[in-house]
């Protein structure tokens, strides 16, 4: 099976059948349910984005029920494949066409791809530069969906600097965390031969052999041991993660989701947790993740104490021991691995211990775990299958050479085991002496490369406290990086850099002439410093007090260009809310534009005010000409939004004035009332041809009792009279009375209402000529007809050609001669028909009588 690597959101789901169970994801920290474990194909992982400039190969992903899939072309060794991690496919072609990362690395060809990012097999141009018999190296670069993610690159620089401080044989060495542009990248040794995933997958079932098996067991072993020592579980142990090279034994790489911990397995709070956590990816190998990884418990040693024994049973068997089932779900089924008959007694006691699913079963350790599956001392394995023959020797010596001293034979056991130990020992000091100096090599030269240095040399110093000359040469060295770097600094004029490093040169070896003389040149640097900054600092002020002015300048401007536009856009809508008509939207839209321009300027706001009220009364003047009620309630709107304006105020609409003189005689729309105070309608009226061809406004009917009754309750004087039925002429009646309703009737609508003159009463009531109407009510008494008998309703009978309705006849009228003198004029219903026209008229002293009445008239403004 594969080891692949994807990012997958967190869920409960079963497993998909047939997908690999050793494939590492990135899960959710937030888990809610202890026993959970992401499923291995509900997420397709992210896929290296194919870049313009990269042309090699890349990996095959094909869509299948519940991921993706990859290509079945795998499994290359390091020389093809790259970290382990990584997957690739095979193209016709596999070369980059010379691309160069950093000016340095130029790119061979694609090794694999995966969750993280791409390697590649590179040419670094220094080391060929130097004819370096090696100048090839492993370069992964950080593909742009992982990017994306928040801590993607953090992750990168976290993996390379902890597999920088893991500096052991069986680690893979990593040089240098760089970025070029948006190129995130880290350098690694180039390496070959094969990953172990591969080799088992060509050996399933059957394992690599109790020899070789052995001895990739005691070589991961010891790198875990070491991690371990450092305070660092690996948390994604597997086969894909290990490496077997043609020469160098096997390695352990991809310490890129790794995390510190403390010596009792909780996080260490003083390390770079307080910075950047890799566990927030949250990734794991479902196959090869302890119960307590898959429940999101803190990370311990036995964890990869559980990942080693799933790795040593299948070199040793060349399959799973629990078939790929995580960890979580062989606890539920209660499975347990089966014996592997090659082991003795005390090699699958050791296995099936670090196999144990709960931690409190166990082998807490991976030294541990060592010391039961080797034996009581690790030289065992060292001395391979000449040992065995030897300890083989000797039991059959000791079994049937019976007279054999068996003193003799410890005795020799003794010196044997004292020998080898002293030979542990002596490997462990080169091992530790290769690990610092390959830290001192890297050069890195911070605050925790300080600190892992310091460790290693305490550890050297406790292994091999007699070699003084060796830690003192070491931190000399360590001393003069840092003399180095202070020339450095200095020289790119970093002076507070420049002291750090001096500072930490002393600490690690004291003060050196060389040290001195950089110190006496930054004091004088110093004060030439300050001297320029003093002068920097003036022109930096003079300068950003005269950007601040411009700037300030420029925002005056670009905020009057601003108030411009929203002034010409708010103008730009009043002259849109106020294009004549009787769609105006004086009340709302207006309203708000007002405030509009306020809020960007009072002063035209209030000065616009005059201007809009001109405009306005023009306006609802023509519309009034058209149709005064329609006109009303705009007037009223414009009243009130612009309430101080004298020409609104001043404007009245005659209600009348729309109408052509004559035209009464149509129908009732061609009549017209004035508004009373109260909101209601005065008398109806028509608009005629005065006698004068001055148009006139007329009442169509007589004033009735019940007008005149109005008048009354609004406070006229009618105590005294004696009015008869609403719809009848008002008669008996003094003309002073007449006169106070007319006065009334004007005060309640604004126009002067009078008596018409008697020519002007003449025009209307004979409308301009026209024949006398047949049924005015007037004395007849013919035959079996007989008409004036009593008065009519001021409505009854039909209006001459001007609308007028009973002008001769009912009641006769009072009028004013052309000397302002009282006439009554077109007779009664007491008249005969003979002598009841148009024309017929007669002085009046005003007294009341039964048959006088009257008609309102004004002037038609």
């Amino acid at each position: 099976m594969n080891d692949k690597t994807r990012i997958v959101r967190p869920t409960h789901e079963q497993q998909e059948p047939g997908e690999d169970g050793d494939t590492t994801v990135f899960v959710a920290r937030d888990r809610t349910g202890a026993n959970d474990h992401p499923p291995i194909g509900s997420n397709p992982g992210l896929i290296p984005t194919a870049a313009s400039e990269f042309t090699a190969d890349t990996t095959v992903y094909r869509p299948k029920a519940g991921g993706l899939q990859r290509s079945p072309e795998v499994g290359l060794p390091l020389s093809e494949h790259g970290h382990g991690d990584f997957q690739s496919s095979k193209t016709a072609s596999s070369t980059i066409a010379k691309t160069v990362i950093k000016g340095r690395f130029e790119l061979d060809k694609l090794l694999g791809v995966g969750g993280m990012g791409a390697v590649y097999k590179a040419l670094d141009r220094r080391k060929l530069e130097a004819s370096d018999s090696e100048p090839y190296v492993a370069i992964k670069l950080l593909n742009d969906d992982f990017r994306q993610h928040p801590d993607a690159f953090i992750s990168l620089q976290r993996e390379a600097r902890k597999s920088q401080t893991l500096a052991h044989p069986n680690i893979v060495t990593v040089y240098d965390f760089d970025r070029d542009a948006d190129r995130v990248f880290m350098t690694m040794e180039y390496l070959e031969g094969a990953p172990l995933d591969k080799l088992l997958r060509e050996h399933a079932e059957i394992g690599l052999g109790f020899d070789k098996a052995c001895s990739v067991l005691h070589d991961i072993s010891q790198a875990l041991i070491y991690a371990h020592s450092h305070h660092i579980v690996h948390s994604d142990f597997k086969p894909g993660n290990i490496f077997v090279t043609n020469r160098k034994g096997a390695k352990v790489f991809d310490f890129g989701i790794a995390r510190a911990v403390s010596e009792g397995g909780m996080a260490n709070t003083a390390g770079e947790k307080t910075i950047f956590d890799a566990s927030t990816l949250g990734a794991l190998t479902p196959a090869y993740a302890s119960l307590e990884m898959l429940q999101g418990a803190e990370p311990a040693p036995s964890d990869d104490v559980y990942a080693l024994g799933c790795v040593a049973y299948e070199l040793f068997c060349g399959r799973h021991p629990y078939g790929k089932v995580p960890a979580d779900k062989a606890f539920e089924q209660k499975l347990r691995p089966r014996r592997i008959r090659t082991l003795s007694r005390r090699q699958w006691r050791a296995l099936e211990l670090a196999l144990a699913l709960k931690r409190e079963n166990r082998t807490a350790t991976v030294e541990k775990f060592v010391l039961q599956f080797f034996g009581n001392n690790t030289w065992k394995w060292v001395l391979g299958s000449a040992f065995a023959i030897l300890l083989a020797g000797a039991v059959w010596g000791y079994t049937h050479l019976e007279q054999e001293n068996v003193a003799e034979q410890q005795r020799v056991k003794a010196e044997l085991e004292q020998k080898l130990e002293q030979e542990l020992l002596e490997r462990r000091i080169t091992d530790k002496r290769e690990a610092i100096d390959r830290l001192i090599g890297l050069s890195i030269l911070t605050s925790s490369w300080e600190e892992d240095l310091d460790i290693e040399l305490a550890e050297y110093a406790e292994l091999n406290p007699t070699d003084e000359a060796y830690l003192d040469t070491s931190r000399q060295r360590v001393s003069e990086l840092f003399v180095a770097a202070a020339t450095g600094q200095l020289n790119l004029g970093n002076l507070d850099q420049a002291d750090t490093m001096l500072a930490r040169a002393a600490s690690w070896y004291g003060e050196s002439n060389q040290a001195e003389q950089i110190k006496s040149q930054l004091a004088s640097e110093r004060a030439e410093l300050r001297s320029r900054l003093e002068q920097e600092r003036l022109a930096a002020e003079r300068e950003a007090e005269r950007l601040r002015q411009q700037e300030l300048r420029q925002e005056r401007r670009l905020a009057a260009a601003q108030k411009q536009r929203e002034l010409d856009a708010v103008l730009g809508k009043m002259e849109q809310s106020l294009r004549c008509g009787f769609g105006m939207d004086i009340g709302g839209g207006l309203t708000g534009q007002l405030s509009q321009l306020a809020a960007l300027d009072a002063d035209k706001a209030q000065k616009i005010r005059p201007v809009l009220a001109a405009e306005l009364t023009g306006c609802l003047k023509k519309l009034a000409n058209e149709n005064p009620l329609r006109t009303e309630p705009l007037l009223t709107a414009a009243r009130t939004v612009l309430p101080n304006q004298g020409v609104l105020q001043e404007l009245k609409l005659d209600f009348c004035g729309h109408l052509r003189p004559g035209s009464g005689g149509r129908g009732d729309r061609y009549s017209c009332a004035d508004r009373l105070s109260d909101g209601g309608d005065g008398p109806t009226m028509v608009v005629v041809k005065g006698g004068s061809r001055k148009s006139l406004v007329v009442g169509k009917y007589e004033v009735s009792n019940g007008e005149f009754k109005r008048y009354c309750r609004d406070g006229g004087t009618c105590a005294e009279l004696s009015l008869g039925a609403d719809d009848f002429p008002v008669r008996d009646i003094k003309i002073s009375d007449a006169e106070a309703y007319l006065n009334w009737l004007s005060g309640q609508t604004g126009y002067k209402y009078r008596l018409p003159t008697e020519r002007e009463w003449f025009a209307a009531a004979s409308a301009g000529g026209e024949p006398e109407v047949a049924d005015r009510n007037c004395h007849l008494k013919y035959g079996g007809i007989e008409k004036g008998a009593e008065l009519v309703a001021v409505t009854s009978g039909s209006g001459n050609s001007f609308g007028l309705v009973n002008p001769v006849g009912n009641v006769q009228e009072w009028v004013r001669g052309t000397d302002g003198q009282l006439m009554a004029a077109g007779g009664s219903r007491e008249d005969p028909m003979s002598r009841c026209l148009a024309t017929t008229k007669r002085f009046h002293d005003g007294a009341p009588d039964t048959v006088t009445g009257f008609r309102i008239a004004r002037d038609l403004n």
